[in-house]
């Protein structure tokens, strides 16, 4: 029998151009929690940077780590591939393996030099055979669903997608060990759970139509129920790109719960589309009944032609209906927004307006980014060629950056339009009361300096980055 090889699994810290929104939001790092699961019988350190920022060269050398798995995205793509020349360059230096969200759908933008290998289909399944033929000194370069490096370049092994049937429980060591890390704003020791992998909408913004092979595959059921039931804590945040994708899913989802008795002793986030929503009323009522008390919707416009434009399903009249039936149904909504640079004044000022009249308390608004490998890079002359990742900074990818100059205003203008956005929603005595009643007194006054903490470092760190 093979001897256990020392292992260390990181999921980065945000890049220090970023926004840091750990203030607000951390979820848990369900990714690391799998690794630790499926590496059974090794000797697995995690490095969550979220919320442990120990050097992540020193930890390995601390513990003579054999092998690094370092999880990314998009934004963290230029310190990987340093972090993969640090580690190479240690007294015994490991193998070094990088996958998550971005490397399933563009694994090119991590191949460089110090990376042995990138995952990027059925990633768990893959990392075990790779783990496994190294703790037994065998060669791994013909596994599926990764690329090896072969004669200075990589090649890709093609793999069919998780089979969501065979995912494990995940042993939440992170989180029990310090579940107060872990929040979404109020809802506090939230642990995080997949019911779902990929989407089955058409956005051509978004890359999570390109994830799990651009299909949508759910997990059973029993075993959602088994894992939910698992979990110590009362909030659980639902990290499917689109839980309401079935109205027979979600509906035997409600059914479940309520058999168990979880709907007592647990709360759920979730993502949600609108047009789904607006149409289904009665499985939303069902939802609430089962603990259901936050979505996330990607409303992303306020017109008809530009949700045209983007490829959503939804209309501005189910936008409407969304916010009416969350209201009714007291069901916290978290809207999402996209802003643009052909923007006028009067753009803005009819979007703030929207939020406010439609007592929208939780809002997020988000530059208009051309994200790759999505439908929307493929179709325009902006598009970031696959092969050369080294020309962009990758930090600028959070979605809160321009990536084109205005063209009808000047960028610090459009700057301080975004951030009076993000202030509307709570200037209003509705919308005060309202997180009052959800945050509690002394949980309104930190998320309010939090909230005013992150816009000041915005200003500051636009002005150091641009």
């Amino acid at each position: 029998m093979s001897p256990p090889l020392r292992i260390l699994a990181y999921k980065p810290r945000p890049e220090v151009q970023t926004i840091r929104m750990e203030r607000l939001m951390t979820c848990e790092p369900l990714e690391l929690e799998y690794l630790y699961t499926v590496l059974d019988g090794h000797q697995v350190t995690l490095l969550d940077g979220m919320t442990d920022h120990r050097n992540p060269v020193r930890v390995a050398r601390k513990t003579n780590a054999q092998v690094v798995l370092v999880t990314s995205f998009i934004t963290n793509i230029h310190s990987v591939l340093r972090l993969a020349k640090e580690l190479k360059a240690l007294p015994q230096p490991p193998l070094v393996f990088v996958g998550g969200p971005h490397a399933e759908v563009v694994p090119e933008h991590f191949f460089g030099e110090g990376v042995d290998g990138v995952f990027f289909a059925n990633q768990l399944a893959a990392i075990v055979a790779v783990v496994g033929r190294v703790a037994r000194g065998e060669p791994f370069s013909d596994v599926g669903g990764a690329a090896f490096r072969a004669n200075g370049s990589f090649v890709r092994n093609v793999a069919q997608p998780l089979a969501p049937s065979q995912l494990p429980l995940p042993k939440r060591v992170l989180f029990e060990q310090d579940p107060d890390r872990y929040y979404y704003l109020y809802y506090r020791q939230c642990a995080s759970i997949k019911t779902a992998f990929g989407c089955n909408e058409h956005c051509n913004f978004c890359f999570c139509t390109k994830m799990h092979g651009g299909h949508y595959g759910p997990r059973p059921l029993e075993s959602v129920m088994d894992e939910i039931e698992s979990i110590q804590a009362r909030n659980i945040f639902v990290l499917d790109d689109n839980f309401l994708s079935s109205r027979n899913r979600v509906l035997k989802f409600s059914e479940m719960i309520r058999q168990r008795g979880l709907h007592e002793r647990k709360e759920f986030v979730v993502y949600g589309v609108a047009h789904f929503i607006a149409r289904h009323r009665d499985v939303m009522a069902e939802l609430r009944r089962s603990g259901v008390t936050g979505v996330i919707v990607g409303f992303e416009a306020i017109q008809d032609g530009d949700l045209q434009s983007m490829n959503k399903s939804a209309s501005q009249a189910d936008n409407d209906a969304t916010v009416e039936i969350c209201q009714e149904l007291d069901i916290e909504l978290f809207a999402l927004f996209i802003v643009f640079p052909h923007w006028t004044d009067d753009a803005f000022r009819r979007l703030a307006e929207y939020v406010r009249s439609r007592g929208i308390t939780f809002a997020t608004f988000a530059t208009h980014t051309i994200l790759p490998g999505t439908d929307l890079a493929a179709g325009t002359a902006l598009t970031v060629r696959r092969s050369e990742p080294a020309e962009r900074k990758w930090w600028r990818y959070d979605l809160l950056r321009l990536h084109e100059r205005p063209t009808r205003m000047s960028p610090l203008r459009f700057y301080l339009w975004l951030l009076y956005l993000y202030m509307v929603p709570s200037l209003g005595a509705a919308s005060r009361k309202k997180l009052l009643r959800r945050f509690g007194f002394f949980g309104f006054v930190k998320a309010a300096v939090a909230s005013w903490l992150v816009g000041l470092e915005y200003l500051v760190k636009l002005f150091l980055w641009k």
